[in-house]
């Protein structure tokens, strides 16, 4: 089951005149706070295989896939489609979608400092060749995809108690 059913509904202003009922998210930021706060936690280090869905990993974790969105919200993912990692079809095709195609993204480039912050080409020709980093938009989307895999999971021993205390979390913030 996902989180977002408990939820409290909200009206969200559109427009002078319309409003469109949805979830208040901002729950989140009451789960993500007690996360943060609950000592008895202890995470485990994951990596997410390629293709492998939340509800797998959950699966493989506990015995069953509905603590998907546990395992969303403990490593601050809350869009499978954002912030879970990309199977390389998806991947491949979500590269294609945002530059052309993969061989524009091999061979075109983002441009760092020494600090890893991304700067333009003149910049970068500018900087000696110690202080600069170069990499293809296809390594840079595959550098963050594969981060991405690289999830904690809280450990099984703790996972029915934080799931209720989550659940009546979010529903003491209905009432």
């Amino acid at each position: 089951m996902s989180i977002f059913t408990l939820y409290p509904k909200i009206d969200y202003k559109v427009s002078d005149y319309d409003t469109v009922r949805g979830i208040d998210i901002t729950s989140s930021v009451k789960i993500k706070d007690y996360l943060k706060r609950y000592s008895a936690i202890s995470y485990q280090p994951y990596v997410v295989l390629d293709g492998e869905r939340p509800d797998q990993v959950s699966f493989k974790a506990y015995g069953t896939p509905d603590y998907d969105w546990i395992i969303m919200l403990a490593n601050d993912m809350y869009s499978i489609y954002d912030d879970w990692p990309k199977s390389s079809l998806s991947l491949t095709n979500y590269i294609t979608e945002k530059y052309g195609t993969v061989a524009y993204a091999q061979t075109n480039y983002k441009y760092y400092n020494t600090y890893g912050d991304e700067i333009d080409l003149t910049s970068y020709t500018a900087l000696a060749d110690s202080d600069r980093k170069i990499e293809t938009l296809y390594e840079y989307e595959f550098r963050k995809n594969i981060n991405k895999s690289k999830i904690k999971i809280i450990r099984s021993s703790i996972i029915t108690t934080l799931d209720s205390d989550l659940k009546s979390l979010v529903r003491i913030s209905v009432t």
